[in-house]
């Protein structure tokens, strides 16, 4: 069966990659190293894609539950599907039935931490090196297995296992736990801690990187930088000491033709009070673009100075290209809990069309210097809610809007980037709004971005709270700002999808994503509701999506927004989903299904249940 040209459009943008892979495949969590998330088969198209029914599922026996539920995206290699359980077995399925093609349990490999986060890793090998299966464990474990038999690589590290807390946790204690999948450049693997978000001390979150042969650390990059590096001192006079953090808990991704690794960095901690780090804190809140063989800095670019609002950069750097003034212009689309998504030049990092620095509301916290200003971009416009006013609160019943009104009325609300106050104050987008953890989706075909976010609002109040034992420090007290009902007090759309043209940076379609049922059967508008990942899009012109909290996995027209085919599964599916095509020409659509949006406290209906893949075919 003939894959198309679009095919050959990916071969294109891969040549050259880690990936010794095929456009049938689907070997990384966004599939390309780039992130696009962008499948170019088109057996699938929008004529068809009401006939998707069910083609296998596999349970994985793990209770689906926990904070995010199990936010993985399995990926596809040589007809095999490949992805780690919640507890701690890397599983190997024939990727046409769902049959187990190997199992291996970490636990008797030495490792104790359950899986590993969002997924695993591929990596083709290098001269007589076996492909392998590169893994970061939850408890501080890098290991390979041999992708064939899931035989663990024992000439690797010590035993199999290279130590990541090792040199580095024993002064701090706990757990060294990887942010997410490793990037592969080459034989490099390159990891980057999460690290908290609360605390002046601990776990520093430098990416680091590995050789895949020998498990010799090959360089390491501060994010809070040291003395004679650069910017040093933009944390005060001794902030940099044993700071945590910032690291990185979503993937990262990779320009194999440039050698660039982009990274999304978090926060920096106490995560809503700075008053012991004065300055912008580089590179907290940033994305950062690295030499991915030496780790140089190549340029970093801050989403927000001197983060008090825990707006850490909260989804994988996606790789677009811009076609504007007559130039094709390599670039990165970077969605943001602040409610917007940068368009970056990727040699320069600068934005593509345009910023500027705002004045913003000020701080009142005793010791706290905010930043005066925020950088904002020209275009896009918000890509989520960035503020509320009494006007706009939630007016699906009389009782709701009298309520959150009143609510409302309690609190500070003074437009973007207010922080949180020594009194209660409403935060928009908040750390739970803007865009999800899966980060944009691109198609290069069409030059489209789509993206998901989230409008919800956090009402506050900060405390005094005692950081570590050296200081004072202030944490903020969350505040119920619900309606009666339980729903969110500001006005919907509570969750939407969008497409974006890349090239002029115009919205071309926004519509909600998502339901409550029990709303619309009472003649409410679609009000969209919480989402977590993301989309995959395909060269045929569909958006495939799960990510929202009523079980419902969408098939989307691409140039539209209309919902073209749905399925109700017994869970969330708060993962990116995947589309390839198996050795028997049949092209594949994965979900996998949890519960998940347990952070949300609205209306949800995650229930009791396990771990899934469900994938879908036409019939």
């Amino acid at each position: 069966m003939k894959i198309g040209t679009s095919a050959a459009l990916l071969s294109l943008l891969l040549a050259g990659t880690a990936y010794a892979t095929t456009a049938s495949d689907w070997p990384g969590v966004g599939n390309d190293p780039g992130g696009m998330k962008y499948s170019p088969l088109t057996q699938i198209t929008p004529a068809n894609v009401a006939r998707l029914q069910k083609a296998w599922s596999y349970d994985t026996g793990d209770p689906a539950g926990g904070f995010r539920g199990w936010e993985i995206t399995p990926i596809v290699v040589g007809n095999l599907m490949y992805f780690p359980t919640a507890r701690g077995k890397i599983t190997a399925l024939n990727a046409e039935t769902g049959a187990v093609v190997w199992n291996t349990d970490l636990t008797t490999l030495g490792v104790k931490g359950p899986g590993a986060k969002y997924g695993v890793s591929y990596w083709p090998g290098q001269g007589k090196t076996a492909p392998r299966i590169v893994v970061a464990t939850n408890d501080g474990f890098l290991l390979q297995l041999d992708a064939k038999t899931g035989a663990l690589y024992k000439n690797f590290g010590k035993n199999g296992l290279v130590n990541l807390a090792a040199g580095i946790m024993e002064k701090f204690g706990g757990n060294y736990t990887p942010g997410a999948t490793p990037a592969i450049y080459k034989n490099i693997a390159i990891i980057s801690p999460t690290s908290g978000e609360q605390g002046r001390y601990g776990v520093p979150g430098d990416p680091r990187a590995f050789d895949l042969i020998t498990g010799k650390e090959l360089w390491r990059f501060h994010t809070v930088p040291q003395p004679g590096e650069p910017n040093f001192g933009d944390w005060g006079p001794n902030g940099w000491q044993d700071r945590r953090g910032p690291g990185s808990w979503v993937p990262m991704t990779v320009d194999d033709k440039t050698g660039t690794v982009f990274i999304a960095l978090g926060n920096a901690t106490d995560q809503n009070y700075g008053g012991n780090r004065p300055g912008n804190n580089s590179y907290a809140t940033s994305v950062i673009a690295l030499d991915a063989v030496t780790g140089k800095l190549k340029w970093s670019w801050a989403i927000t100075h001197h983060d008090i609002f825990d707006w850490d950069v909260n989804a994988p750097p996606t790789l677009i290209e811009v076609k504007k003034d007559g130039r094709t212009i390599p670039a990165v689309a970077q969605s943001t809990k602040v409610g917007y998504l940068w368009i970056l030049d990727r040699d320069t990092g600068k934005p593509v069309f345009g910023y500027e620095e705002r004045p913003v509301p000020r701080s009142d916290a005793p010791g706290e210097v905010a930043s005066p200003t925020q950088p904002f971009p020209l275009k896009p416009g918000p890509i989520s809610r960035v503020e509320m006013t009494r006007s706009e609160v939630n007016r699906t019943t009389p009782e709701a809007m009298k309520s959150c009104q009143a609510q409302y009325d309690k609190a500070v609300q003074e437009g973007p980037d207010t922080p949180y106050l020594m009194v209660p104050s409403l935060v928009f987008p908040s750390s739970e709004g803007g865009g999800g953890w899966a980060g944009a989706s691109y198609d290069p075909k069409a030059g489209v971005i789509y993206v998901n976010t989230r409008s919800l609002g956090t009402m506050g109040v900060l405390q005094p709270s005692r950081s570590s034992n050296l200081f004072d420090s202030y944490a903020k007290r969350k505040i119920p700002f619900d309606d009666p009902a339980g729903y969110p007090c500001s006005a919907p759309p509570w969750g939407e999808l969008m497409a974006i043209d890349a090239n002029t940076a115009d919205v071309i379609w926004r519509e909600p994503l998502g339901e409550y049922k029990e709303l619309t059967a009472r003649g409410v508008p679609k009000t969209g509701t919480p989402n977590a990942g993301g989309p995959a899009v395909t060269a045929s012109g569909l958006l495939f999506i799960g990510a929202t909290s009523d079980k419902m996995f969408r098939a989307i027209d691409a140039k539209t927004g209309k919902e073209l085919w749905s399925t109700e599964l017994s869970n969330n599916s708060v993962d990116t989903p995947m589309v390839y095509q198996g050795k028997n020409g049949k092209e594949y659509v994965a979900a996998v299904v949890s519960s998940g949006l347990d952070n949300f406290n609205f209306p949800k209906v995650a229930t009791p249940g396990t771990n899934q893949i469900v994938v879908f075919a036409l019939p």
